[in-house]
């Protein structure tokens, strides 16, 4: 009898340190859902891990944009409204706006499950320039920053960090011309722009960090610190991305930079529509004559024909 139990126990013995061995393995893995938003044959959509969902379709709105994840819930960005779970809510209507006022927002932001954005509305029956309110909305409780006829700022962004929001835009000043820098919450701070024509305007934040970038340089708000960087000829208006403490900024045909650097990925000829990175793994849009790709450390993982009304546009990873 004896001879029997001391293998059975041995057999025993292995087969619990086998489960702890791939517990611990299954423990360390970490997977990562990747969402893409666009258009295939002018149908609105998005693609999950590579499968299509529809969402509805709006004829004021051209393409839908940033994608944000909360939960269960897939919020996407247009130009007049927004999808929530492939439902469309105007911005007006998110704002309570009623009657002849207009509104016109440039960004938006999801966090939590708190919805921001930041744009202009005219006030049909003020009289200029009380009609021109330069606003950002949270959960549809509007903060003014300024009253202006002349300052558009179609490149302004929104963020939030650490509950205080930053509005990246530019702001006229008392000699005529303009500054750019950003707001937090409501308080104006002005960054000294570039010598280039096209000073582009961004916030972006993380977990850690919040930064203001443009077209030669980027500034961690926290801390103060600037750095800057020479653009290639076509570095251009495209949204930066964070992964921890590192900042990515698009380089568009080809390159991007970390931190500063400049890096060339693969298929140079290619144009970056758009980057995330997560964990040191680099997500990327890239277009070309045929169609739209999306690459994953610069393997391809998907594909769209750009004809037909079809299209790629923004491109967000959510770690599991």
């Amino acid at each position: 009898m004896k001879t029997f139990i001391l293998p059975f126990l041995f057999l025993l013995a292995f087969i619990f340190s086998c489960k702890t061995d791939d517990s611990e393995i299954l423990e360390k893995t970490t997977s990562y859902d990747v969402y893409v938003s666009g258009k295939e044959n002018g149908q609105f959509c998005y693609w999950k891990n590579g499968v299509k969902h529809n969402i509805a379709n709006n004829s004021s709105e051209s393409d839908p944009s940033k994608v944000f994840v909360s939960g269960t819930d897939v919020y996407i960005k247009g130009r007049y409204g927004y999808w929530k779970n492939g439902s469309y809510t105007t911005y007006a209507q998110s704002a309570g706006m009623t009657g002849l006022d207009a509104i016109d927002i440039f960004d938006f932001y999801e966090k939590d499950g708190n919805i921001y954005f930041v744009g202009y509305t005219w006030q049909i029956s003020n009289p200029a320039p009380d009609k021109y309110e330069f606003c950002y909305w949270k959960n549809g409780a509007k903060t003014l920053l300024f009253k202006d006829t002349f300052t558009y700022n179609d490149g302004c962004t929104i963020t939030e960090f650490n509950n205080d929001v930053y509005v990246a835009a530019r702001k006229s000043n008392m000699s005529g011309s303009f500054d750019k820098g950003y707001f937090k919450n409501s308080t104006f701070n002005s960054i000294s722009t570039s010598s280039y024509g096209q000073d582009f305007t961004y916030v972006i934040s993380n977990e850690a960090h919040v930064y203001f970038t443009s077209i030669n340089y980027y500034k961690d708000l926290i801390s103060g610190l600037q750095t800057s960087f020479v653009p290639t000829p076509t570095t251009g208006s495209y949204q930066p991305a964070l992964d921890h403490h590192n900042i990515y900024i698009n380089g568009k045909l080809g390159v991007y930079y970390k931190n500063s650097n400049l890096i060339n990925s693969a298929n140079p000829y290619l144009i970056i529509e758009d980057l995330k990175i997560n964990d040191e793994n680099i997500y990327m849009i890239r277009s070309g004559l045929t169609g739209y790709k999306v690459f994953i450390n610069d393997v391809e993982s998907q594909y769209l024909s750009n004809s037909n009304a079809s299209s790629f546009n923004n491109i967000t990873v959510i770690k599991n």
